[in-house]
């Protein structure tokens, strides 16, 4: 390929590398902070007051989860349809506003109600409310906004605000162990200023004029987004199913030993999502224009050496687990290293699943068997805790993970193989 070829190429896919380098920004201190933050917090509260904040933790993540509905993907889609109609994007960035202010007030309702059973001490009560505050921020960083549009940078920008909001209070508050029941506030801080800042963006950048949606505009999109609602609730549902249903099985400390490895991989699997988060606006307007078979030989050039990408990471992360839980959590919380070296072959097929689900089923609106496959791996996945935990003790979690991402894996291959016969 000539000089000339290559600089038309990098400008052919200039949005894309700008989101590609942006993300990976972004998901580089989204790795490196907590490394910094993460062991000061997990040896100065300890095993068990970790394990009781990551389990309200867990809850504030479902109030997220509800409050996202499918408009990460949805609203995402549809911003990268109409990018160059600033009308069009207005209305869809008020419309999903209104709609998940509305999906939070339905939340803190229902959990509340929920909280005799949910929530056993007034510690817990007191940090689930001090966590709304997250939901707030998220709900004012239109990320799907900034992803629609190929711009990145925002995105980055906003969110380093709120890792670096969060790490800074961590290390001047957090002194002694009962100041656990801190993290969670520390945590609204960051993405409280990160909603504001993102705000200010959306005006200043993209000329949003804030307005108020009508009744229409708000049912379509919650009609748009049913779909993938369901979808995402179902893969985040068994994500952070293992720590919920724990609680009920294992002591604190335990469920903070568990909790911390499950960080640790989560913090890795952030080393490739760049690549499938940025891929999946820019495959959305890609797949617009072209036919079904080019989009399946796009889509395929992607995944393999996103696989191999993925392969890699997932067979060092099995090497060096015992380094890496005894480097971030210091000796209390040695005995992850065994749910590390499980749970890592979830990287590789964590992976995969988002590329070839989101990017790809998704976009190619198959959604209906991206969110079969969801819940079929969701189900097995709670069946397989409450049928063999209570015997086989906390690593029956950790397989548990391996078993849902794997069932999700071939139910996506499955609904490949279908299309390819249908378009032969």
């Amino acid at each position: 390929m000539s000089k000339y070829n290559i600089i038309d190429s990098l400008k052919n896919h200039r949005s894309l590398l700008e989101s590609f380098f942006s993300l990976s920004i972004l998901n580089g201190l989204n790795i490196l902070l907590p490394l910094i933050s993460l062991p000061y917090i997990l040896r100065i509260v300890g095993a068990a007051n970790y394990g009781a904040y990551s389990y309200v933790y867990v809850l504030i993540q479902y109030l997220l989860l509800i409050t996202s509905y499918g408009f990460n993907y949805s609203a995402t889609k549809q911003i990268s349809q109409n990018r160059n109609n600033p009308k069009k994007v207005n209305n869809i960035y008020n419309s999903i506003i209104a709609c998940r202010f509305m999906l939070l007030g339905i939340s803190i309702v229902l959990f509340w109600i929920l909280s005799p059973l949910l929530l056993k001490t007034d510690v817990d009560k007191i940090m689930f409310l001090m966590g709304i505050g997250m939901v707030i921020g998220d709900i004012l960083n239109p990320s799907w906004l900034f992803q629609g549009m190929e711009k990145m940078r925002y995105m980055t920008v906003v969110n380093i605000i709120s890792k670096l909001v969060f790490t800074i209070l961590i290390f001047f508050f957090i002194r002694r162990a009962s100041d656990y029941m801190y993290i969670i506030v520390f945590n609204s801080c960051g993405f409280l200023l990160s909603g504001l800042s993102s705000t200010f963006i959306a005006k200043k950048q993209f000329k949003i004029h804030f307005s108020i949606p009508n009744m229409n505009d708000i049912k379509f999109q919650f009609k748009e987004g049913i779909e993938l609602f369901a979808s995402t609730i179902g893969i985040n549902f068994y994500a952070n199913i293992n720590v919920f249903i724990l609680k009920f099985f294992v002591n604190d400390t335990i469920l903070g030993i568990y909790s911390a490895a499950e960080k640790i991989i989560i913090g890795l699997k952030l080393l490739s999502s760049p690549i499938s988060q940025s891929l999946f606006p820019h495959m959305g307007y890609k797949f617009m224009n072209q036919s079904l078979k080019n989009s399946l030989l796009q889509l395929k050039r992607a995944t393999k050496p996103f696989a191999l990408l993925l392969l890699i990471i997932s067979a060092l992360t099995f090497v060096f687990s015992e380094v890496l839980i005894r480097l971030l959590g210091g000796k209390e919380y040695v005995e992850g290293n065994i749910l590390i070296r499980i749970m890592s072959s979830t990287i590789l097929l964590g992976g995969l699943n988002s590329l070839l689900g989101f990017s790809g089923l998704v976009n190619l609106n198959y959604q209906k068997d991206f969110l079969k496959g969801i819940f079929l791996a969701g189900i097995t996945c709670i069946i397989f805790l409450l049928i063999f935990l209570p015997h086989g003790g906390v690593q029956i979690a950790a397989w548990a993970s391996v078993l849902s991402e794997s069932i999700l894996l071939c139910v996506i291959l499955f609904s490949f193989y279908k299309i390819n016969l249908k378009n032969r």
